[in-house]
Order: C-alpha cells, then sequence, then structure tokens
C-alpha cells in the first residue's frame, strides 16, 4: 500500500478554523467538495480542489457549543443540511438553496447532553426524509419539502404502574442509514448505562408508525457494549462493520467465549441488519480514545471508521491508523502516527486540517 499526498490550493475567502465539515458530492473532475461551520458559526460550502469558498447562511441555534462536536449532515441531492452539537438539545434544518432556515428541532430536556443528536437523512419515492429526534425515546420521520410529520403518533404514556403498549426505554443516538435507503441504524442506549444497537426498515417504518419502538423487522445487533455512538460503517447496503467494546459486567462467562481471553479488548463485529446475526467478530483490534479535550465534557469515542477498496480503516487519537480485511481479520497495515481528521468518502480521500484551517489529502492506493 502507498500514501500519496494531495496538495490543494489557499481557500479564497478562508473560513478559518473550522468547526465541522461534511462531504459533499461536488462538481467537476476530481472534486473535493465540503459543507463547513466555521467559528463564526456561519455555514460554508468549500471546493479543495479549486481554492474555491462561499458563505451561505449563518447557523443560528440555541445552546450550540463550537468546542464540543458539532455534525452536519447533508440530503442526497445536496438541497438541504441540519445541524446540531453532538450533546445539543437543539437541531436546525436548513434550504441551502434559497439560504434559509426551515425548522428548529428539539429532542427534549432529558439526558440529552451525553449522547448524539439522532439526525439523518434517507431519500424514499423521490421524498426526502429527515429522521430525527423529538424525545429521549422517540424519532420522527419529517417530510422535508411538505413539512409532513410521516411517522405521527401520541406518544405512550406510563400510568397505573404498567408500561403501555409500544412503550420504549432507550435512548436514541447517532443514526445512520444504509447505502441504498433501506435500512436505518440506532447506536443509542438504555439504563445500565450501556450501549444497544438497532436497526430497521424506512419502508415498514413508513408503513407502520411504531416501527422504531417494536415493528416486526426492528433487530437488536450483538452484545450489550460500553460504549454508545460508537463507530460504524455500511460494507454493502445490509452489512454493518461495529468497532466497540463488550460491556463485560452485564454477562456470564459462557456468553462471553466468543471473545477468548481478550474480553477487555476492543473488537470489530460484523452484522447483517436485516436477520440481525453476527457474520464475524475479530478481537482484538486498536482501542479509540473516549476521553473528551476539554475537561468536564461529555467521554464519547473519538474513533473513526471507513469501508476503503474492501477493507476497513480505523482511525483515531493516540492509536493512529490501522487498516483490516474484513475477509480475513489480518491487520495489513498500522501507523501510530498517522490520524487524519476526516474521510471524504466521494472523492476517496483523508482529509487533515491543521490549525490555520489549511486542508491537506492523502489518498490511499491497494497493489
Amino acid at each position: 500500500m502507498t500514501i500519496n499526498i494531495l496538495p490543494f490550493p489557499d481557500l479564497v475567502p478562508n473560513p478559518g478554523k473550522l468547526a465541522a465539515i461534511q462531504a459533499i458530492k461536488g462538481t467537476g473532475k476530481d472534486a473535493v467538495s465540503l459543507l463547513a461551520l466555521d467559528q463564526n458559526s456561519d455555514l460554508w460550502r468549500i471546493d479543495l480542489h479549486t481554492g474555491r469558498a462561499a458563505m451561505l447562511l449563518h447557523v443560528d441555534i440555541p445552546g450550540l457549543e463550537l468546542q464540543e462536536p458539532v455534525q452536519i449532515i447533508v440530503s442526497a441531492d445536496e438541497r438541504f443540511a441540519a445541524v446540531s452539537g453532538r450533546f445539543g438539545q437543539y437541531a436546525a434544518l436548513y434550504d441551502l438553496q434559497d439560504f434559509k432556515l426551515i425548522m428548529l428541532l428539539s429532542r427534549g430536556d432529558y439526558h440529552y447532553d451525553v449522547c448524539t443528536f439522532p439526525l439523518a437523512f434517507a431519500e424514499h419515492e423521490g421524498r426526502t426524509l429527515l429522521i430525527h429526534g423529538s424525545e429521549w425515546n422517540r424519532l420522527d420521520l419529517l417530510d422535508v419539502r411538505s413539512g409532513e410529520n410521516m411517522s405521527a403518533r401520541q406518544s405512550p404514556s406510563f400510568a397505573d404502574g404498567q408500561y403501555p403498549e409500544h412503550s420504549l426505554d432507550y435512548f436514541h443516538g447517532k443514526i445512520h442509514i444504509s447505502p441504498q435507503g433501506d435500512w436505518i441504524i440506532d447506536t443509542g442506549w438504555i439504563w445500565h448505562p450501556i450501549a444497544s444497537i438497532r436497526s430497521w426498515s424506512l419502508s415498514a417504518w413508513l408503513s407502520n408508525c411504531w416501527e422504531s419502538e417494536d415493528g416486526a423487522t426492528l433487530r437488536k445487533l450483538g452484545q450489550l457494549m460500553e460504549d454508545w455512538d460508537q463507530p460504524v460503517v455500511w460494507l454493502d447496503p445490509s452489512t454493518l462493520a461495529v468497532w466497540g467494546q463488550l460491556a463485560i459486567d452485564m454477562y456470564e462467562e459462557e456468553e462471553m467465549k466468543d471473545y477468548g481471553e481478550h474480553l477487555s479488548s476492543h473488537f470489530l463485529a460484523i452484522f447483517d441488519v436485516q436477520t440481525g446475526a453476527q457474520k464475524g467478530l475479530f478481537i482484538p483490534v486498536p482501542a479509540y480514545r473516549t476521553k473528551p479535550l476539554i475537561n468536564g465534557s461529555m467521554y464519547y469515542p473519538q474513533g473513526q471508521i471507513a469501508a476503503v477498496n474492501g477493507r476497513v480503516v480505523m482511525w483515531g487519537p493516540e492509536n493512529g491508523l490501522s487498516i483490516l480485511n474484513p475477509d480475513t481479520g489480518e491487520t495489513e497495515f498500522s501507523d501510530e502516527k498517522l490520524c487524519p481528521d476526516f474521510y471524504h468518502p466521494y472523492a476517496n480521500v483523508f482529509l487533515e486540517i491543521d490549525e490555520s484551517g489549511r486542508f491537506a489529502g492523502k489518498q490511499l492506493t491497494f497493489t
């Protein structure tokens, strides 16, 4: 394997130091384009390959802390974007064509500050949909153009000491949509507290408003894990790789025999999201950091993961970058000093950003 350096021209104008970035497809040959939020809460379109940057709009979200992790998501047609603090109570939906706010969203005030705001775009039969948290244990499905709530339902209420039908004791976390838009992954948590990953069908949810609570397609993937919002990546339209760590205090010894002598180590597990079956388990793999960069902030997984040319690439602070073959479990490459800031899946480029906001690109070539 070789690493090719990709230089980029200086950005004009220069947005300066950035709080968050997200890949977009861009236009033209060898495009490397981004949406980016700067330290003034301005949202930019950046074309690294040409050095051009354009400020689109100002983001105004109550309580948004730019020193904490921020997420940006973009619709498939790149007409719409949504922004939130990772641990924030609020998110905002924007129209990037008309440069305006569409809607401010809230997930309620119950323990919102310990996991990622659930937020993801999906496409279905020509409709652009936004999956978003509306309560700690509730997701909704918004038709972005019409404003219709496609999952309208009355939230169950606990009464007379009984849990009502469709009640859900689960804190929704970071949301991931499968490559063809058929499946939803939720990397949330339940009380211990402990992580639990769930999957369900988007089309089934559009037919049954309770699908995300207890529908027929709902699956729980794998064992309970230590960290929610853990790094995951799609290997194909229905296969998911999860980088995590087993919650060993939740199990008897017999239940953990597949982990052998590496019970406390991080692993890479492969799941079929349609059935919930585990298709592979590789342990040990490098650990990801959870200690926050700012004292007093929430601990959270700081590893990143990508599927590149049939390999799984895992990286993060302290342990650098490793490349694993998901068919054999073999680690084909490892470099403790290599730690990109971001992977751009459309351009197949790893990006590094210095303190001034200047970008450099690295591309991996496999032989």
